[in-house]
């Protein structure tokens, strides 16, 4: 599993994810930004998605394209409906003609859970296709009771400040998140990478 943490503060999003990768009983580190956990959305301007789950549902999703047409963004129409009636879908048809998931007699779903950011808006999306509309701070994955307890904790800092302090409570126990922290926001979705010695005081 993972841990994907997500700020909603200052007029944007600020997410923060680790970088560890298991398969059975081993583990690597994805340190190539194509294997982010967190990325920004091809042909769309402050928008990131972030992924916890199966590698193959999020390199899917990551080179899909018109997942958030320029005109939704233009018109302003990037919102909850948007995203419930639009983008959902384009998920569900992008994974199906891949063959990442099947359709059978029950309704399809993914294996994992994603986190959509646009300028200042914030949703979890489930494997189910539920939509949730975040109004401050959230924490997916393997590690998000850890991450979510120190959110608490830390209200009143900086959004960066938090992720990796939520982050580094994860990796304490949890033994599939480790580091290094990667951290970018819809404003400049540029990416920082933080490595545990960095966090030591």
């Amino acid at each position: 599993m993972s841990v994907v943490v997500a700020i909603k503060e200052n007029g944007k999003v600020t997410i923060g994810a680790d970088s560890q990768c298991t398969r059975g009983g081993t583990r690597r580190t994805l340190s190539n930004p194509n294997n982010y956990k967190v990325w920004k959305v091809l042909d769309a301007e402050n928008c990131l998605f972030a992924q916890v789950g199966l590698v193959r549902e999020a390199n899917i999703i990551r080179v899909a394209r018109d997942l958030v047409p320029e005109m939704a963004q233009l018109k302003g129409k990037v919102d909850f409906s948007f995203v419930v009636k639009r983008l959902v879908p384009r998920m569900f048809e992008e994974l199906e003609e891949y063959r990442a998931i099947k359709k059978g007699d029950n309704p399809p779903e993914f294996e994992s859970s994603f986190l959509f950011a646009y300028k200042d808006k914030l949703f979890y999306i489930s494997g189910n296709a539920t939509v949730i509309e975040i109004d401050d701070y959230v924490a997916i994955g393997s590690g998000e009771c850890e991450a979510i307890g120190s959110l608490l904790s830390t209200e009143g800092e900086a959004c960066e400040d938090r992720i990796k302090k939520a982050i580094k409570a994860s990796a304490a126990s949890d033994i599939y998140v480790d580091y290094p922290i990667v951290i970018t926001d819809t404003e400049s979705c540029e990416f920082k990478v933080f490595y545990e010695k960095d966090l030591i005081k």
